[in-house]
């Protein structure tokens, strides 16, 4: 009985063992920002600003204005991910730089089967001063994977 307890224990981590981090994905935004009163703007795919992430780990993550990843030019980004199935995550993480601006992201990831590599992101996100100081936005978020 031991034996089959140690067999189904295995078997349910081994997919944690199974998926791999690295992955590099383009990110589409899409919602909207708002800059004072009477001053709100759309934005999506054609209008918004080009954002990379690098997926470390389970738990951290960096974000990049440049595809390139170039030095002053990217953020960490902390947070914690829950499977919820053999090919899939939840996952959650801000950031909260000094001048008080933050971003947050909620959201899921898709997992290949066979590699292990996370195939897909998608979420939501809210951010306040990143980009304009005094100007928030939320929205969702779509992934490409460029490597």
């Amino acid at each position: 009985m031991k034996q089959l307890g140690l067999a189904l224990f295995l078997v349910v981590l081994s997919p944690l063992r199974a998926f791999a981090f690295g992955e590099i994905f383009k990110i589409e935004t899409s919602g909207t920002e708002y800059c004072g009163d009477f001053n709100a703007a759309g934005f999506n795919g054609s209008n918004n600003v080009d954002l990379w992430v690098l997926v470390l780990s389970d738990t951290e993550l960096t974000v990049s204005f440049t595809a390139d990843f170039a030095a002053g030019t990217t953020f960490p980004m902390s947070g914690h991910t829950y499977l919820t199935g053999p090919t899939s995550a939840a996952f959650v993480g801000g950031v909260l730089f000094q001048n008080n601006s933050f971003a947050t992201i909620q959201g899921t990831a898709k997992f290949d089967r066979r590699t292990g590599a996370i195939a897909s992101l998608k979420g939501t996100f809210v951010q306040s001063g990143l980009l304009d100081i005094g100007c928030f936005s939320s929205g969702n978020f779509t992934s490409q994977r460029v490597a």
